[in-house]
């Protein structure tokens, strides 16, 4: 107990606390605004993510939906096989049994996230014969029949009606209903009668109605595009007219009695993220992400059962259901956002941390400024005998509790505001209160500190700080020093985060902020060396006001100490925040440009040719280039060893060259020659990636591409950065991997047509200049969908209508507008915005408390000077001038900081998530907001000033009376 000698008791002590009321209030209100800061950002993130989740997938199902289920339905027999049919009203029952029996093998956020499925079926391709029926290509046109249940809706009728019930199950036409365009292409009118005939059916049918797309942009008319534009397709005999007719379930039913043994069922699931949903948060996200992978066997299990395969028959009502598949994009599309969502998480926990240690240093702030307003009343109890361990004790029992009271209405805030979503995690909330708490004790600590070595003579070093000249400072700066480096060095040995991780990363939180510490040590080393230069500088020359304000700067070196703690943090988070999002924007514009190649582009499946001649005749398109791609396997001559997953793309390099004049990779083929002619059976000559030409150097290769075996030989490697090339960006990006090879000219020919892979059309609107928003908008949208849909729909050989292929179109200024609004680019932006907002708040809040600090010694010095005959405007000059080294070495500080993260940070800051380009952005900072912050701190500071000297004016005596010092 004899440390709490001389303590004075309780009743003393609250009368302390009392007196400490300014100091604890800042408390409570630091502890609750960080409080709130760790626990409601993830709630508010998630709430975005989500929302963006949302948006992703209804932009993914622009080109066609992300799951898709097909089966051939077989017409119904009985046990005998024998036909019963017709059977009325039962094939629209059998459509929604099937999608729904699909839809329940789903589970989870999944099952939330397939809000609806509707089905179409449809019959084989039928050539339309009778009188007055026109043959446009010289041969008979096609038609099929389609019901999609979800037809009645999207369209209107123009003439006639809607195709009912035959009146004859056996004999009676089928009624059809036609767009116009389909009508006038094969010659019909409404109430005209035609023969439908193909296969094993033949069947009279009736023109009953003509319809309108009550929106042509719907996605029926993307999922079954004959229905309102008929194509021209060539087939090995010819080109044939193809078309497709509306017709009532009960028109396929009759069909079924009258032969028809088989029609083609699709079905096609709704997808999207409710505003209420969870899509967006870590687990969600990996529940999505697993169930879209496991849904396309699961659906089909849940049908047909687990122990059925290949063309087993599944039941499907009275019908029976073959050829079962399920076919689903939803997890690329998840697992795209899961890893740019990571990365966002990442990040912020980096703006988290800057602004925890923001709040600390404030709290230090407040804490010098208790412990100097009880300078007095400490003085008089240590002369009684209390020790520092007692005094920094009491100093910690006021500051718990106000603490506690910022930690509780903190945390009721977050709960209130989150919405019913999970807060975020505890620990950085406790750890900054804790340290908070902690800060008045330490301060006054501190304070016993100075007075004992005031009070005593200087004790001779020994040992190794006699021999390194150490002191306490220099130690603690060494540790910040090393701590630093360290970090910086695990960092960049470690890495970015795995993509798997959900969870803030510690790490690269915490390496930043000490690097701060770190910025601030070397700021303080530094900050005299130009004040004193400084103010010789101002001795030299007449007047005061220079010399006194850099004077009055140099002798307080410890608030210029807790300012640069705050303001560098403050200014470096706001400054990095402006490298990242202005490098993100830019990364995604470039991505964009890359993505698209031109002003546009077709991707297609690698086994069926592009339309090109019809692309070529889009009203906006000058020009059309052929990008192939693909993958393979290669096996060296030289040492036997094998390459996994090599990109092969292949493009003609004259058509580049005449396209896109400035390509690298076009100028690399010309330069190669691989334009000439191949023999027969010959080695396809390639231009492989620098790395891979490194290792083998004309080399030869066995190619294995799956179903196709070839030969491939390096003739020479491709320029840095070619895989950058803007025209073959579409196909690079998607078989980008172990390596890339590119072919030209006859060796693109010969590539092999892979499954799985695609091709490319890009699309230019000016030969020779670069895709551009003008260019992309000068292009017939609506018509190259309707080209591009039509191809996918037909089979183009033999008059077989083929559905579903996954064709893709994208626009230049559609990429550009999807880059500008990505939620969590956003929600990045935002985090570190309020960070940096809510940094120099409380940056603002310390420097005012520093002021406050030592307003009496700087007032007293003031009275001297005004009584010696100071103007007060040259008195506001030495306030004015006293603040401007610290503001200088903080704008400077901070700055220099924020811009140097990136390459001290290295490879753990990879941004290329976000981008999803060719390699890691360029690093292009936001200098509108760099300039922001800086001119935001040069405000704020002289504002602080302004607040102090408004405040404490009563305080200070504006000129010294009889018997008063200047000190």
């Amino acid at each position: 107990m004899s440390g709490l000698r001389g303590f004075g008791g309780w009743v003393p002590a609250w009368r302390e606390v009392r007196t400490g009321g300014p100091v604890l209030a800042v408390l409570v209100v630091l502890s609750a605004v960080l409080t709130v800061a760790a626990l409601l950002w993830p709630p508010v993130f998630d709430r975005l993510a989500t929302k963006e989740l949302g948006r992703r997938l209804t932009a993914a199902q622009a080109d066609g939906p992300l799951v898709t289920g097909s089966a051939v339905l077989g017409a119904p027999v009985d046990f005998s096989h024998r036909s019963t049919a017709p059977q009325f009203d039962t094939l629209d029952r059998s459509l929604t049994e099937v999608g729904e029996t699909f839809r329940a093998g789903s589970s989870g956020e999944l099952a939330q996230t397939l809000v609806r499925v509707s089905g179409w079926a449809e019959s084989e391709g039928l050539e339309v014969g009778g009188a007055g029926v026109r043959q446009p290509t010289g041969r008979p046109g096609v038609l099929s029949t389609a019901y999609a249940q979800d037809a009645a809706d999207r369209v209107a009728w123009v003439a006639g009606r809607a195709p009912g019930k035959p009146a004859d199950p056996q004999g009676a036409p089928v009624e059809l209903g036609l767009s116009r365009e389909v009508l006038a292409q094969f010659g019909l009118t409404v109430g005209q009668r035609v023969l439908l005939a193909g296969g094993s059916v033949a069947t009279e049918a009736v023109v009953v109605g003509e319809y309108r797309p009550l929106d042509g942009s719907d996605d029926l008319w993307r999922r079954l595009p004959l229905l309102n534009s008929p194509l021209n397709a060539a087939t090995p005999a010819g080109f044939v007219l193809y078309g497709e007719a509306l017709v009532a379930p009960a028109g396929l039913e009759a069909m079924e009695a009258r032969g028809m043994r088989t029609m083609d069922a699709r079905w096609a699931f709704g997808v999207a993220e409710q505003p209420w949903g969870t899509g967006g948060t870590a687990r969600g996200v990996r529940e999505l992400s697993a169930g879209a992978v496991a849904f396309p066997r699961a659906a089909v299990d849940r049908l047909c059962g687990p122990v059925v395969r290949g063309g087993d028959a599944c039941s499907a009502g009275v019908r029976t259901a073959t050829s079962v598949q399920v076919q689903s994009r939803l997890a690329e599309v998840v697992d795209r956002f899961a890893a740019q969502r990571a990365r966002t998480v990442s990040l912020q926990s980096f703006a988290l941390a800057g602004l925890l240690t923001v709040g600390v240093s404030t709290a230090v702030a407040a804490a010098r400024l208790g412990a100097r307003r009880r300078e007095a009343a400490l003085a008089l109890q240590r002369a009684r005998g209390a020790g520092e361990p007692a005094l920094a004790a009491v100093r910690l029992l006021e500051a718990v509790p106000a603490v506690l009271v910022g930690l509780s209405v903190g945390w009721a805030l977050s709960v209130r505001l989150a919405g019913g979503r999970a807060t975020g995690a505890w620990w950085p909330a406790l750890v900054a209160a804790l340290l908070v708490a902690g800060a008045p004790a330490v301060a006054v600590w501190w304070q016993g500190r100075e007075v004992r070595r005031a009070g005593r003579e200087p004790v001779p070093r020994r040992g190794l700080r006699r021999a390194f000249g150490l002191s306490g400072r220099l130690v603690v700066e060494g540790a910040v020093l090393v701590l630093a480096a360290v970090g910086v060095l695990q960092l960049r040995l470690r890495g970015a985060t795995p993509v798997g991780s959900a969870d803030p990363d510690p790490q690269l939180a915490m390496v930043p902020v000490v690097l701060g510490l770190a910025a601030v040590v070397v700021l303080l080393r530094l900050y005299p060396v130009p004040l004193r230069l400084l103010t010789g500088w101002a001795g030299r020359r007449r007047g005061a006001v220079a010399l006194v304000g850099l004077s009055q700067a140099g002798r307080r070196s410890g608030a210029a100490a807790t300012a640069l703690l705050v303001l560098v943090p403050a200014l470096a988070c706001a400054v990095f925040g402006a490298l990242v999002s202005g490098t993100v924007r830019a990364g995604r514009v470039e991505a964009a440009q890359w993505r698209t190649g031109g002003d546009a582009v077709v991707l297609g499946p690698s086994q069926r040719p592009l339309p090109l001649e019809e692309l070529a005749k889009v009203p906006g398109v000058g020009g059309v280039l052929p990008v192939r791609g693909g993958t393979v396997a290669l096996t060296s001559d030289e040492d036997g060893g094998t390459l996994r997953g090599v990109g092969l793309v292949g493009v003609d390099g004259e058509a580049l060259a005449r396209w896109e004049p400035g390509s690298p990779v076009a100028a690399a083929l010309a330069a190669a020659g691989l334009s000439a002619p191949l023999a027969a059976g010959a080695e396809l000559p390639a231009l492989a990636d620098p790395v891979t030409a490194a290792r083998f150097p004309d080399g030869s290769f066995d190619a294995d591409a799956g179903a196709t075996r070839f030969r491939v030989r390096i003739v020479g490697a491709l320029p840095a950065g070619a895989v950058a090339d803007r025209a073959i960006g579409p196909v690079a990006g998607e078989v980008g991997g172990a390596g890339l090879l590119v072919l030209g000219g006859p060796g693109a020919e010969r590539m092999p047509k892979q499954t799985g892979q695609r091709n490319a059309a890009v699309l230019f609107a000016v030969p020779g200049r670069a895709g551009s928003v003008e260019g992309a908008r000068g292009i017939d949208g609506t018509r190259l969908r309707d080209v591009v849909a039509a191809a996918a729909a037909t089979g183009g050989s033999g008059g077989a209508v083929l559905r579903g292929a996954p064709v893709e179109v994208r626009f230049l200024d559609s990429e550009f507008g999807q880059s500008a609004e990505d939620g969590l680019v956003a929600a990045l932006e935002l985090a570190f915005r309020s960070a940096a907002a809510l940094g120099l708040l409380l940056g603002l809040v310390a420097v005012v408390l520093e002021l406050l600090l030592g307003a009496a010694e700087r007032g007293r010095t003031l009275a001297c000077l005004r009584t010696l005959g100071l103007g007060a405007r040259a008195a506001a000059g030495v306030q004015l001038v006293q603040l401007l080294p610290v503001m200088a070495a903080a704008v400077l500080g901070g700055t220099v900081l924020g811009l140097g993260l990136p390459w001290l940070l290295g490879p753990a800051l990879e941004l290329r998530a976000f981008t999803a380009g060719p390699g890691a952005p360029a690093f292009a900072p936001d200098w509108a907001g760099v300039a922001v912050a800086a001119l935001a701190l040069l405000v704020l500071v002289p504002g602080a000033a302004a607040l102090e000297g408004v405040v404490g004016r009563r305080r200070v005596p504006q000129v010294l009376r009889l018997g008063e010092g200047a000190a």
